[in-house]
């Protein structure tokens, strides 16, 4: 047996005779730790279960493993012990309390009547009145086609499924993908769980072409104007006529994206200090990453005749989105065959055909340079853009207050 820190044990039987009877005892003998270990046992059995212990703990000695008396069972204390590897130098107490302090269960079942209530509470107090109603409109019709299901069981199948029940176009599906993604992605966030992925992420896209833009004639735009001049709205509407021309002004002659429901006019229209925003005085309007569609700052330069035309009504005296504004820029849209982005793709044409730069196009219009030179080189004359930039209105007021007349079309 050999006498070192950790020896090997075995068990000697040892013949007794006490009183004229012989009996047997087994003796568990060896090293441990550098102590000699002799124990005796009545049986085999006992001794052989000593052996087997003292040779666990003499194995274990070695790799600074200790007996402990602990209420975890085996399973529990090995991962204890890789916890505490992974830990390294950081209190394991102080790791559990993160953990409580921030640990949200993978998914809590929540019913879609739930989510779609509070889905709206946040949108409400995040975007536009216009915004608002339309997420009302995805909202019923979310619920019709999942009434009381719980959100986790709506598939990405289903929900396209009911979007082209839906009898979407093509611009119409790219905008309620649009909706529906952010009402699943927002219960998919972190604060919630309420889902583990987002089953509109799979639905695809529709790619829109883009064919050549439409671009205002520049006689159309001279009676547009001339007609926005006198209009004042439907009967017993109450505005004074021209209540309408910053509206038009702006998009015609700075490219502002015009939408009533959430466009960039419509943010402006929010904003408190327009002043700010339609900077007359410096010469400039600062389309500010709130407001921009593309989240980015660009500087519009207000050309003279766009500065005449604020001159004359100024956005401080007249409000840029009136009440029921649908019904009353959709009297002009139909009365001069305006599409969505008409006045926009002829603020473009027009600005590159005048001043021969696509970058400051580009950079006024907040579009990339290539998107400008693709769909806006050449689409109008030089002549055409000269009568365009001298649209104002038919009395200017110069700087010195004085009246000036003018031909509406410069």
């Amino acid at each position: 047996m050999a006498r070192n820190k950790n020896g090997e044990f075995r068990i000697r039987q040892i013949q007794t005779t006490d009183h004229g009877f012989k009996y047997s005892t087994f003796q568990v003998v060896g090293y441990l730790n550098g102590e000699r270990i002799r124990k005796k046992f009545k049986s085999r059995e006992d001794a052989l279960g000593e052996l087997n212990r003292l040779e666990v703990q003499a194995a274990n000695s070695d790799g600074l493993i200790r007996p402990i008396n602990t209420r975890l069972d085996a399973v529990q204390v090995r991962a204890a012990e890789v916890a505490f590897a992974r830990l390294g130098a950081h209190s394991l107490d102080a790791a559990v309390d993160w953990f409580l302090a921030n640990y949200r269960p993978p998914l809590v079942s929540a019913p879609i009547e739930t989510a779609a209530a509070e889905f709206m509470r946040d949108r409400e107090a995040e975007v536009s009145v216009p915004v608002v109603v339309d997420y009302r409109k995805v909202m019923k019709l979310l619920l019709m086609a999942f009434p009381h299901r719980k959100l986790d069981t709506i598939s990405t199948a289903e929900l396209e499924a009911i979007m082209g029940s839906w009898g979407q176009s093509k611009k119409s599906w790219n905008n309620l993908r649009t909706y529906l993604h952010a009402f699943f992605e927002f219960c998919r966030h972190a604060s919630r769980r309420w889902l583990t992925t987002n089953p509109v992420k799979a639905i695809r896209r529709f790619e829109i072409a883009r064919g050549i833009p439409h671009v205002m004639p520049v006689e159309r735009l001279v009676e547009m104007f001339a007609f926005l001049e006198t209009y004042s709205g439907p009967p017993r509407s109450g505005h004074k006529p021209g209540y309408l021309v910053p509206y038009f002004a702006l998009a015609t002659f700075a490219g502002i994206r015009p939408s009533v429901r959430d466009g960039e006019l419509r943010k402006i229209h929010e904003f408190a200090d327009k002043d700010r925003i339609i900077d007359v005085k410096v010469g400039v309007i600062r389309i500010t990453p709130e407001i921009a569609k593309t989240n980015d700052l660009r500087q519009i330069t207000i050309q003279p005749n766009l500065a005449a035309w604020l001159r004359r009504y100024p956005v401080a005296q007249h409000t840029l989105i009136v009440r029921n504004m649908m019904d009353h820029a959709g009297t002009v849209r139909k009365r001069f065959g305006l599409t969505d982005d008409v006045l926009r793709h002829t603020f473009i044409s027009m600005h590159v055909a005048k001043f021969k730069s696509l970058g400051a196009a580009a950079l006024e219009a907040g579009n990339s340079e290539s998107m400008i030179k693709k769909h806006y080189l050449n689409l109008v004359t030089e002549a055409d853009a000269e009568r365009f930039w001298g649209i104002v209105p038919k009395a200017s007021i110069r700087s010195d207050g004085a009246a000036e007349s003018r031909a509406t079309h410069g």
